[in-house]
């Protein structure tokens, strides 16, 4: 059955090029992959099959409901979900039993509750499997965000939909989640549209659709036959231009014979014309043909290395887009040995016992940890945005933190105007430089902020946090979640490489080991 069918649909960058054009897409009762890098517009292609967003040209059509879970959520939404039993809906009848509990006889409370007298015990025996707070009293916004994504998701795949369309689902999940995840994909009867750069959860795909600058593509069921058919075309690609350069060559070189053996023949008639051995009629006769023919071999190459030319273009863009990014940091100069010291500190959120630690140069620590242990909490509290419960911590040196949720950002200025408030060290050539480098060139560091991808976001995020004026201790809050498997490899080599010290949050486990890590902070409920 047909669940959805979209056709031919365009969607314009605000400077005039097309995202996307012409795309059509047919989502049935199966699991369908849908893959690509960063920036390519999985996101916007979401939000136009869910409704939430509308195509410049072409139409979506839905033959059912569809639950939606977006990849970047605004703080005003989440404030909407209020508490967790308002999420779920069950609000009234929990206030209907407290009420009845303290001597209510209103027909309304009993109505409320119907044959639900056991739910406030079965709700925390749900909450607590999911790996939520057994309190349904509790905001949705104190929820850590893989605790987030779990309630997200339960909605979603609660919600009677036939049709999920969840995009990047497993950010922020820790193991359990991502396994708790997986079964829940392989169990709906429904049809799903998953985005995701997961391997793991690709797996469950019944089919993966590519999304590139050249449209939609098919590739079968099989995510690593998928990554070794992309492997064979990237290939097939470096084959064919280096023998398009070749060809190129070749047409030159015969160009220049034909030029010489041109110059030798008319060297010859004029030879011929001076002796006088031939007569003047047939020497002109000649000297007509061979500039006739001349003539037309030069329009002839002209044509055929024009061609050539195209055809070399044509693989150079196809080159240019899957060309690999490149990113660095800057290195860091060692000031003071001791850079953090915490001392019994005991935090307001969280499962975490008292903490004391030092942080030292060149130190990179992982914090491992499930979700909703306070690994966030401990972040923001070493960078003063939340106040400590108890203990001290010294701060010997500058912290910079890159959040889950890009606050650093202004949304509504370009590119090109927040690098130059967050890095004022830097010149604006080599803004453009820093970013061309990561994937933004030329009149894309116009484009405004909010029309970016949480890719894309993240990859500007760790270019900022990375080259500020003054070295410290780098705090990142799952700095690989919205990134392509191109991203990730390209951040976990900078931060590798990276001289001076940082606290990494992730799940993620050969992102970690990548990027250097050599101390691991164990926080476990």
């Amino acid at each position: 059955m047909t669940l959805l069918q979209a056709q031919s649909l365009t969607v314009f960058l605000p400077h005039g090029e097309p995202l996307f054009s012409d795309l059509s897409l047919t989502l049935d009762r199966e699991t369908t992959a849908l893959v690509g890098r960063n920036g390519c517009g999985k996101s916007v292609l979401a939000a136009l099959l869910s409704g939430t967003r509308q195509p410049d040209e072409g139409r979506v059509v839905r033959h059912t409901h569809i639950a939606y879970l977006p990849q970047l959520t605004a703080q005003n939404d989440l404030s909407a979900l209020g508490t967790v039993a308002q999420a779920l809906g069950v609000d009234d009848c929990l206030q209907a039993l407290k009420r009845i509990a303290a001597g209510s006889c209103d027909p309304a409370d009993f109505e409320a509750v119907g044959e639900q007298w056991d739910l406030p015990d079965a709700l925390s025996r749900q909450l607590t499997a999911l790996g939520l707070p057994p309190d349904p009293g509790q905001s949705c916004t104190s929820l850590s965000g893989g605790e987030l994504t779990r309630l997200r998701l339960w909605l979603c795949f609660r919600s009677g939909a036939e049709l999920l369309i969840l995009d990047e689902p497993s950010n922020h999940l820790d193991r359990h989640g991502r396994e708790w995840l997986s079964q829940h994909i392989t169990h709906f009867q429904g049809g799903i549209l998953l985005v995701s750069h997961d391997p793991l959860l690709l797996k469950n795909a019944d089919r993966i659709v590519e999304l590139s600058h050249t449209g939609l593509a098919s590739y079968g069921t099989d995510f690593m036959q998928y990554r070794e058919q992309k492997s064979h075309e990237a290939r097939l690609l470096a084959t064919q231009l280096s023998k398009a350069k070749q060809h190129i060559n070749v047409l030159h070189r015969q160009h220049q014979r034909n030029e010489e053996k041109a110059q030798r023949r008319a060297a010859a008639g004029k030879r011929d014309r001076h002796a006088g051995s031939q007569s003047t009629l047939l020497l002109d006769y000649q000297k007509n043909a061979a500039e006739s023919a001349a003539s037309s071999r030069k329009h002839q190459q002209h044509q055929q290395l024009e061609q050539a030319q195209q055809q070399l273009k044509t693989l150079q863009d196809k080159m240019d887009c899957n060309k690999p990014l490149s990113f660095s940091t800057k290195s860091a100069a060692k000031r003071s040995a001791r850079l953090l010291t915490i001392t019994e500190l005991g935090l307001q959120r969280g499962q975490l016992p008292a903490i004391s630690q030092t942080v030292c140069y060149g130190d990179k620590i992982h914090l491992h940890g499930s979700n909703g242990t306070g690994k966030s909490t401990l972040l923001k509290t070493l960078l003063g945005e939340l106040p400590a419960s108890s203990g001290e911590i010294h701060r010997h040196g500058p912290l910079c933190y890159l959040d889950q949720h890009f606050s650093l950002f202004d949304l509504q200025a370009t590119l090109m105007d927040n690098l130059t408030r967050l890095c004022s060290a830097y010149t604006a050539a080599e803004l453009r430089t820093l970013a061309a480098c990561i994937g933004f060139r030329r009149e894309r560091v116009e484009q405004q902020m909010s029309t970016l991808s949480g890719g894309e976001r993240m990859r500007l995020a760790m270019l900022v946090v990375s080259h500020q004026q003054q070295e410290g201790v780098l705090l990142l809050d799952e700095p690989d979640n919205h990134l392509d498997l191109e991203g990730k490899s390209m951040m976990a080599q900078a931060l590798s490489e990276h001289q001076g010290s940082f606290i990494l949050v992730s799940h993620d486990p050969d992102f970690v080991d990548a990027c250097g890590v050599n101390q691991r902070w164990d926080f476990f409920r």
